[in-house]
């Protein structure tokens, strides 16, 4: 069994006859005696073996505001925030220095991953060769290390020493992690005689994700195969007979901003009726109506499968549809 701990410190106020409410909240949460799936030495019966293992920490903060900025007979106006801060560390793994996850998918990827779960690290963190850009014979370049080790084989130091067309073990480095810094929700609702609207805003930042799809689409060599690629391709300045090389390349800033819903309705008393049960009210929703983001993908909230507590890979995620539904309450 794995075994939780939490401890939380939470404030609530109100403000101005609780026309301004809201709330503060710190928490610091450790989950020990991991349950994780960990390769088994071999020969054995089995390849891997799911053991008690290592620990993981979460702290962070959760504070809202909510305002009722207009309240009157014909019209009102309310509006909320809500801002939290998450940060998650793997404490330790037991003997395991690391444990690899994040597989990569796509032509000669076999057995390249994508993240690590280190300690000191949060999950979620991607793990890699740099990109360092390409030479005059279209050749990708990453950057090569110098690396230095004590007597248990444990990495003491390491020097960038040029760059390198075929990285190996010691050139990759940590590239980034999919944990957003901070995470904000907007919402707010308002009314206006017979006419009310909601809407909701949501946005992470700091975030990166693995566009999977674009290490598999944008390699022009497709081209030798029949098989289609990305037009980015087309000016990437890397030659025709590159393979796709998972690195830095590939790991994209993700930060986004989502007007997540809006609802406008309409609100009155059907000629014929007492209206005892309420009025009658039609409306007009619309979900995901836009996404504000630098991010190359389709959608920049994505967490593929892929490996153990992996999560920020992007490979060929259904897009997200943009919906607009309208209906009707009779009110008798």
């Amino acid at each position: 069994w794995e075994q939780t701990a939490q401890s939380s410190l939470a404030l609530d106020y109100g403000l101005k006859n609780n026309r301004i409410t809201g709330t503060f909240e710190f928490y610091d949460k450790k989950t020990t005696d991991l349950l994780l799936t960990v390769d088994v030495p071999q020969p054995a019966v089995v390849p891997t073996q799911l053991q008690n293992i290592g620990s993981v920490n979460n702290r962070g903060f959760e504070a809202s505001i909510d305002a009722q900025l207009i309240e009157g007979q014909t019209r009102s106006l309310s509006a909320g925030l809500v801002l939290s801060a998450d940060r998650n560390t793997v404490e330790s793994l037991g003997a395991q220095q690391f444990i690899a996850s994040g597989i990569v998918s796509g032509q000669g990827q076999t057995g390249r991953n994508s993240q690590r779960i280190i300690p000191g690290q949060p999950l979620g963190t991607f793990f890699g060769p740099e990109f360092a850009g390409v030479d005059a014979a279209g050749k990708q370049l990453f950057n090569k290390y110098t690396v230095t080790r004590d007597a248990s084989g444990r990495e003491t130091g390491r020097t960038v020493n040029g760059t390198t067309t075929s990285p190996s073990g010691d050139d990759e480095v940590i590239l980034g992690n999919s944990q957003p810094t901070f995470s904000m929700g907007i919402r707010s609702l308002g009314t206006w005689g017979k006419f009310d609207m909601n809407m909701l805003i949501r946005s992470d930042v700091g975030q990166q994700v693995f566009n999977n799809t674009a290490l598999v689409y944008a390699t022009k060599s497709n081209a030798l195969q029949d098989k289609n690629f990305l037009r980015s391709a087309l000016t990437d300045g890397i030659g025709i007979q590159e393979p796709a090389i998972f690195s830095s390349r590939y790991i994209e800033k993700a930060s986004f901003l989502r007007l997540a819903n809006v609802t406008v309705g309409y609100s009155f008393k059907l000629p014929g009726t007492s209206g005892r049960n309420g009025p009658t009210r039609i409306y007009l929703s619309g979900d995901n109506l836009l996404l504000f983001t630098n991010y190359s993908g389709n959608d920049p909230e994505v967490h593929a499968a892929a490996g153990l507590a992996s999560r920020g890979i992007d490979y060929l995620a259904y897009p997200r549809a943009r919906t607009l539904t309208t209906g009707m309450r009779i009110g008798f």
